[in-house]
């Protein structure tokens, strides 16, 4: 094999990202789904396509371009909001450009149609990006590491708001954890120059992007001590655990995704003792 495989050429000109925001605004998606475009020179790979939405694929068709080659599809979690379009869009790339066009995701049984992930995405002038392993969301959850230090967080970091913990989909807090201890890791080690994430705005300084890891870790730390606390003085009901860590007032449209963050609280504690 080439030793030299993977290595980015010193005069490539640098991958270019793209945000395609997806239509679909709402309480868990926020102003919407952003797709990625991610483009280097005459070839292309799309990243969470989003919902089956006829305007939004056509729109992440028109990103792409009709002269750039597409090499492939990728989703970072199975949820609708990231991967419900993402089997139609590689079939119309792959009729457009008369190549194959492959669909990649961490688990093939929630996202029919797709193969396993690549580690890192290689074109011609060398590695585009690097597949890492973020689990805590939901247990299939990845980011792409983009040539440049910029890192597509799927829904493990979300701009504005606080990430949701899905225990129906294999969802830890204990593994969310982890992952914001690896991109904390990354962030300190200077590799992570901005996060784009699955929902909200995009956050473009170094700095900024330590300072939101650190107060998403605080955020998290605080909420067990919060769920500690009441289990210890006796509140043992989900509802009633709802009230006493979120407050009376909290609109309806949230209390599904609070108690799916409380029950994962739950575990983790349980997973400490």
């Amino acid at each position: 094999m080439d030793e030299h495989l993977g290595q980015r050429a010193p005069d490539a000109p640098a991958v270019e990202l793209i945000v395609v925001r997806a239509d679909n605004p709402g309480p868990m998606t926020l102003s919407g789904t952003n797709s990625h475009v991610l483009r280097d020179e005459g070839q292309v790979w799309v990243v969470d396509p989003g919902p089956k939405d006829p305007e939004h694929l056509a729109e992440l068709l028109l990103t792409c371009g009709d002269d750039a080659r597409p090499e492939g599809v990728l989703v970072t979690h199975r949820h609708a909001d990231h991967a419900a379009g993402a089997a139609t869009l590689a079939r119309q790339l792959t009729a457009r450009s008369g190549r194959e066009v492959p669909l990649w995701a961490a688990d093939q049984s929630a996202v029919p149609g797709s193969r396993p992930l690549p580690a890192t995405l290689i074109g011609d002038n060398g590695t585009v990006g690097h597949v890492i392993h973020l689990p805590g969301h939901t247990s299939d959850s990845v980011g792409v590491l983009v040539e440049g230090g910029r890192v597509l967080t799927g829904d493990t970091l979300l701009g504005g708001s606080s990430t949701v913990i899905v225990p129906e989909h294999g969802g830890s807090l204990t593994e969310y954890l982890q992952s914001l201890a690896i991109l904390h890791a990354l962030a300190e080690d200077g590799r992570i120059s901005a996060f784009f994430p699955g929902h909200g705005p995009s956050v473009d300084s170094p700095l900024e992007v330590l300072a939101v890891l650190e107060e998403t870790i605080a955020h998290r730390e605080e909420r067990i001590d919060q769920v500690r606390r009441a289990r210890t003085a006796g509140v043992l009901t989900l509802d009633r655990l709802l009230r006493v860590v979120y407050g009376p007032d909290l609109p309806e449209q949230l209390q599904d995704a609070a108690r799916w963050n409380l029950r994962a609280t739950l575990d983790h504690l349980a997973q400490e003792r």
